[in-house]
């Protein structure tokens, strides 16, 4: 069932099974508060992405009893997965298409240093997957040193600290990637949810020097959860860390007249 097969069917089942009036599904943007149920309408909130809310109201001429209320709740919830589902599908499809663009251009990046191109992996893969942060490191003599790093929501005072807890030694990541959640009985689940995020996901691999490097990207409710974005890395640090190759447009052969 499509989100927009759900949402007729939750809206068809609302009026008839609580009486209603009228319903609405709609989103409210920035900070301004859903309209508190009371009188006629109730309203509540079904999920949320970075600014934006997911409201549904249901109107009718007297107030919902408490069972009703449960129903117009559990109706929520069957929306709320169905945005989820709906955006999961939208994200797949555009880190696809962000893995194509971005090899094509990696072959371009001649001149540009292996910071350089891990950078640009991380930060339109951050874009995608709406990331609260990310962090490259590379191993020099034994210690992990932080090469760059973005915080796109939120402050952090020490980002060497912060990021502490997301070590790649904690991780047990040389090279291949790895996805894990804050409900994963690990270390590094015990560090998401101390520091109030929900997921990360993370990339390693070797320059062409030997050189070990690794990505690692973060993310909070407001992310959802980061795990379709392993496959991403996981295509794309590699070709990050490797010897730029010509342009793949350019073609195999040549005729010669």
């Amino acid at each position: 069932m499509t989100y927009a097969d759900t949402l007729s069917t939750v809206t068809e089942t609302l009026r008839h099974a609580v009486r209603a009036s009228g319903v609405t599904i709609d989103c409210v943007r920035g900070d301004d508060p859903p309209a508190p149920p009371g009188g006629s309408t109730y309203s509540l909130e079904v999920g949320t992405r970075g600014s934006v809310r997911w409201r549904v109201g249901v109107e009718r001429e007297d107030p919902l009893d408490e069972t009703e209320k449960g129903l117009v709740a559990g109706l929520a919830r069957l929306l709320r997965a169905a945005l989820t589902a709906a955006e999961d599908h939208d994200t797949s499809r555009r880190l696809a298409d962000l893995v194509d663009a971005t090899l094509l251009e990696l072959d371009t990046m001649i001149g540009a240093t292996v910071e350089e191109r891990m950078v640009k992996v991380a930060r339109e893969v951050a874009e995608v997957l709406d990331v609260t942060g990310w962090a490259v490191r590379i191993l020099v003599d034994g210690e992990w040193m932080l090469v760059a790093h973005e915080h796109r929501r939120g402050f952090l005072h020490d980002p060497l600290t912060a990021w502490g807890p997301f070590d790649p030694r904690s991780l047990a990541l040389e090279e291949g990637s790895i996805a894990l959640g804050a409900d994963d009985d690990s270390a590094v689940g015990a560090a998401l949810r101390h520091c109030g995020l929900g997921s990360l996901v993370a990339a390693a691999g070797f320059d062409p020097d030997a050189v070990s490097w690794t990505m690692c990207m973060v993310g909070d409710e407001v992310s959802g959860d980061l795990a379709p974005g392993r496959t991403a890395l996981a295509a794309l640090v590699p070709a990050a860390l490797g010897f730029p190759l010509p342009p793949r447009s350019g073609g195999l052969l040549r005729s010669v007249g």
